[in-house]
């Protein structure tokens, strides 16, 4: 009885957007006459015929490798290295660290926008003064550069969040199981592969998820970046699926492209969690 009221929102605020969304993605849509017809498979199939949507999957699987890899990786050494007792301030330095985390993303997007700019950004004029370009790379417009820029923003942005919870998983390691360790006669990267990483390992996952299921669905930086060019080369479908619904009007393939995109995170989070209990029962 207590939980009727929880149970009654998730259901209006989840459940019930994604069954209208898989409903709405058989049927084709009428803007105009406000009616659906059934069309049962068909915009599954227009879509995989459609290049711009099958470069759109090969675009998401780069962006969120590059993104998720980077972020952790980064996120992990500055977590190692902030919980070495050797470093002092280290309060400071979690708040230095942690800007890129608490300023806004549309305004984060806008300050990198700048500073890619190919006049008047501060980037080009570095390389230049260093001797690396000799002329001014126009770094979103590039379809060389452009998806790397939009990466390297949104590691930018999250490898915080992979600092904080590493760090804090690097904290509870018992102590006693280190000093026993160095007792047995372990070097440092000893006791940090056989004791720390072990420990913190189910930490490292769980981030590892939420870090691709983000990346996945991800917006904001890709659209107020690049708006997907040049030529569709950083169209990552949650971009797909704006323009397909609110630019395009075809909300049928817009649900059907976000039923796909649902199942891909599904599948991914239900491997994450087949991984997770076989290395926990390990």
């Amino acid at each position: 009885m207590f939980v009727f009221p929880a149970i009654l929102i998730i259901a209006l605020i989840m459940i019930f957007p994604l069954l209208y969304t898989i409903v709405l993605s058989f049927n084709k849509s009428d803007i105009y006459t406000d009616s659906w017809t059934f069309v049962g498979i068909a915009q599954y199939v227009e879509l995989f015929k459609n290049p711009e949507f099958l470069l759109s999957l090969y675009v998401t699987f780069l962006w969120t490798i590059g993104s998720v890899v980077f972020q952790f990786l980064i996120g992990f050494a500055a977590a190692v290295v902030i919980n070495q007792d050797f470093i002092r301030w280290k309060t400071v330095i979690r708040i230095v660290l942690m800007v890129p985390w608490v300023i806004p993303s549309i305004i984060s997007v806008n300050v990198w926008k700048w500073l890619y700019h190919a006049d008047f950004g501060i980037i080009n004029y570095i390389l230049k003064s260093l001797g690396i370009l000799s002329t001014s790379i126009n770094w979103v417009s590039d379809e060389h550069t452009a998806l790397f820029s939009a990466i390297l923003v949104n590691v930018w942005k999250m490898y915080p969040l992979v600092m904080i919870m590493v760090e804090a998983a690097l904290q509870s390691v018992p102590k006693e199981l280190k000093n026993a360790a160095r007792v047995d006669g372990a070097t440092g990267w000893r006791e940090f592969t056989t004791v720390t990483i072990p420990h913190i390992s189910s930490t490292c996952m769980s981030v590892i998820l939420l870090l691709t299921i983000w990346t996945m669905n991800a917006f904001t930086f890709v659209y107020v970046l690049t708006e997907g060019g040049p030529a569709h080369q950083t169209e990552i479908l949650s971009l797909f699926i704006y323009k397909a619904g609110f630019q395009n009007y075809n909300f049928g393939v817009a649900a059907a492209a976000s039923t796909i995109l649902f199942i891909i995170t599904a599948v991914l989070s239900f491997v994450y969690m087949k991984l997770f209990m076989k290395g926990e029962d390990g």
